[in-house]
């Protein structure tokens, strides 16, 4: 017998009382059981049984008759309440009514899994490639699948018109600031297109670490320059060469995502209801302007009936 179960017993038979606490129990336990073991044998239990006894100040034959007259661990547990709709079957509805849903007749919508679907979609739900058209029926369950998947927008690259002058090339992506940070810097590599298997990303901001004072976070126009020769040495050109080639990029490319034409949104002709007359208004007060003057905002209780 285990430790928790010879306390288990001593609660159990009400042993325990003011003179027999909780702990006197596990220390006459400690104190029966070998040195080395976990568990204690019979004798070990009936010698416990004595040490009952001898601390209550009563006979060990009364300790034997009070366990022995036990019928065992006293189980508890917690039993649900009556509910009516789980429990009176006549309240059924639906398909529960006919005894509930099958997983055995695979030919019938059984679950909420078979009308719906799992294959991969995009970030707005719309399920992604051609997939062909199904229609399953089960009394008033229709499922269909769709057939044609559009695209709502598409990326798009403005592209900065060629600079007369390397200065002008600085200014643009510093903003007409005197000084550029390692970011602008990288930014600068990668859209005047010097990044190269030859001139890595690595490379470029070990160059601009190498252009910058120790202690300064910028660098300016002639350490700019620098920095610029630098790259052409690492792409095995000449100066004269990436500049020209830095000139025709001209400054920064601006990317961004350009939504696709809507035809509810775009054509005006489609509006209908209050859209069609110029949309709702926040001015004329004595008309519904939006939602919240059709809801009650009153009291409600925690279902969410009005009071």
């Amino acid at each position: 017998m285990e430790g928790k179960q010879f306390a288990k017993l001593a609660k159990d038979t009400k042993l325990i009382d003011k003179k027999l606490t909780a702990t006197d129990v596990d220390l006459i336990f400690a104190k029966v059981k070998a040195k080395t073991e976990r568990r204690i044998t019979f004798d070990q239990f009936m010698s416990g049984l004595e040490h009952f006894a001898t601390k209550k100040g009563v006979e060990v034959a009364k300790v034997h008759e009070t366990v022995g007259a036990s019928r065992g661990p006293v189980l508890t547990g917690t039993k649900a309440d009556a509910v009516k709709f789980h429990d009176d079957k006549s309240l059924y509805t639906g398909v529960y009514a006919k005894g509930g849903p099958t997983n055995v007749d695979k030919d019938k919508v059984s679950d909420i899994s078979q009308t719906c679907n799992r294959g991969d979609a995009d970030v707005r739900g719309i399920a992604a490639g051609e997939v062909a058209h199904v229609t399953k029926k089960m009394s008033n369950v229709v499922i269909e699948e769709k057939k044609e998947v559009k695209k709502t927008a598409s990326k798009t690259a403005v592209q900065s018109a060629p600079a007369g002058s390397l200065q002008e090339v600085f200014n643009k992506f510093t903003a007409g600031q005197k000084e550029m940070d390692g970011k602008t810097f990288a930014k600068f590599a990668k859209d005047c297109k010097i990044i190269n298997k030859a001139c890595t990303t690595t490379d470029i901001d070990l160059i601009f670490a190498k252009s910058k004072d120790k202690a300064a976070r910028k660098i300016t126009y002639k350490q700019f320059e620098g920095a610029v020769e630098l790259c052409a040495a690492k792409r095995s050109q000449s100066a004269e060469a990436l500049i020209e080639s830095i000139l025709g990029a001209g400054g920064p490319v601006f990317a961004g995502t350009k939504a696709d034409a809507v035809k509810f949104h775009d054509d005006k002709n489609l509006y209908t209801g209050v859209y069609a007359k110029g949309g709702p208004s926040n001015v004329d007060n004595d008309k519904v302007a939006d939602i919240s003057q059709t809801c009650n905002r009153g009291a409600a209780d925690v279902r969410g009936n009005a009071k």
